[in-house]
């Protein structure tokens, strides 16, 4: 069950993140990318709800750049009551930074995050190589956190 922390009564916990992860998953019927249509159309999108037999809120978001610099960005996230919390994530040359406890820093670069109770956007590098190519890459990210995909993954949209 979710922890408790002063301002949010459905915290999630590293353990519960864990099983999250874990449990084997499902994303139903397939997947379209779409282009962002708001201020940066540079962007291609899309998300799908997660199915489990957990009884867990989950949601894929999968964002790509589609000019230099190229970037992809898959994250799974749990809804606790009102608020999403990014659970687990692949970040491809990433557009943001992050700090791990050892005070490490990825700037812009490629690493996946996973939760931690005392750090919750714990991030490291990863080990395998990353596909280039987005949907490739995608599924390297749902084979990580057991996700399938029974419909179609749509055809990434051209540059």
């Amino acid at each position: 069950m979710a922890g408790e922390y002063p301002d949010y009564p459905d915290y999630p916990t590293e353990g519960e993140v864990g099983r999250i992860v874990a449990a084997g998953k499902r994303i139903v019927g397939g997947i379209s990318w779409e282009r962002d249509l708001g201020q940066d159309r540079d962007w291609v999108k899309f998300r799908a709800r997660v199915e489990n037999d957990g009884g867990w809120s989950l949601t894929v978001y999968g964002n790509v750049r589609v000019v230099s610099p190229y970037r992809k960005s898959y994250s799974l996230i749990w809804t606790l009551g009102d608020v999403g919390y990014r659970i687990f994530a692949l970040d491809v040359d990433g557009n943001h930074t992050n700090i791990a406890i050892n005070e490490e820093e990825w700037r812009r670069r490629t690493h996946k995050q996973l939760w931690r109770d005392a750090y919750p956007g714990f991030a490291y590098t990863p080990e395998e190589a990353i596909p280039e190519e987005p949907n490739a890459a995608f599924r390297e990210f749902c084979r990580e956190c057991n996700i399938v995909l029974t419909g179609e993954l749509g055809v990434f949209p051209p540059t």
